[in-house]
């Protein structure tokens, strides 16, 4: 089943490119935070990740949360916060049926509060490892537990705790996924590393496109592509190094396995825009998105 995919930019951050990537410059450079915009047939308005909100400002007003923004700043544009840009689609907050969390950092749940009728889904493991760490230890992975609403757990449906089956082509190389309607139209695979399960999704888009939606597995394309991982200081904030790596490697082995697939990291330009440029040259108005 195919289903509309839109990409926005909720805001970004600035940071080292060489921090990221092995051989990338020095300089600071911006990273867009995306959210995809998914209409399910049948399912409604979905939305994947949150990027920035207001929200983000409160949550690290106080020390020591305060060097989350310190480390590395973020902008968000009023074009681009995630109500002014669900509106262009004929959609509010309030039209949002689930919210499919990629990992807990702040970056990617910064808007879940202004979400009020969606239930939310994410993998067990991912929440559960953030809440079991200390204030601290949180902090340097990312995690603000003032982002996540009040009644989250009331809210939830665990994509980990589905029947997990061997992934349909093109995406067999990634091993196995959930999924998570029982319609095959969104596929969740575990993506650990970066995040303790993070959960990447693959679909298939209005003009049959496969796609992986793979957040933070990596920074850049050029990281799968031409194995050029991150550097060292890259390592204090990956929850399992090891496990990044074995992440890479699959989605290494999947470009290389299978082409025509759209490998989307969350904060990867080069990526988004590319995807962006072939869904504007087969969609009337360059505009992808469709309220339900």
């Amino acid at each position: 089943m195919r289903v509309q995919l839109t990409l926005f930019d909720v805001g970004h951050c600035r940071h080292c490119e060489r921090v990221t990537l092995a051989g990338g410059r020095w300089a600071s450079v911006t990273f867009p935070s995306m959210v995809a915009l998914i209409v399910h047939p049948t399912e409604g308005a979905i939305l994947y990740d949150t990027g920035y909100a207001p929200h983000f400002i409160g949550a690290t007003a106080a020390f020591p949360e305060r060097a989350y923004r310190w480390a590395t700043p973020a902008a968000l544009p009023q074009a681009q916060r995630l109500e002014v840009q669900l509106a262009a689609c004929g959609l509010r907050p309030s039209d949002i049926r689930w919210c499919l969390v990629s990992h807990f950092h702040a970056d990617h749940i910064a808007g879940l509060r202004d979400l009020p009728s969606a239930r939310f889904m994410c993998m067990r493991e991912d929440l559960e490892g953030m809440r079991a760490m200390s204030r601290l230890r949180g902090l340097r992975n990312g995690w603000l537990p003032a982002l996540v609403p009040d009644d989250f757990d009331a809210r939830v449906r665990y994509a980990g705790d589905g029947i997990a089956r061997a992934l349909p082509a093109p995406w067999t190389t990634l091993g196995e996924g959930v999924d998570l309607f029982g319609d095959g139209s969104l596929f969740a695979v575990a993506m650990p590393g970066h995040a303790p399960r993070q959960m990447g999704l693959c679909l298939r888009d209005a003009q049959d496109r496969a796609v992986l939606l793979c957040a933070d597995a990596c920074w850049s394309h050029l990281t799968f592509r031409e194995r050029r991982l991150p550097t060292w200081p890259a390592r204090l904030v990956t929850h399992d190094w090891a496990a990044y790596v074995r992440t890479v490697e699959r989605l290494h082995a999947l470009a290389r396995t299978a082409p025509d697939v759209a490998i989307l990291p969350s904060h990867c330009r080069a990526s988004l825009d590319a995807y962006r440029a072939a869904t504007s040259a087969t969609m009337p108005g360059g505009r992808a998105c469709a309220s339900s």
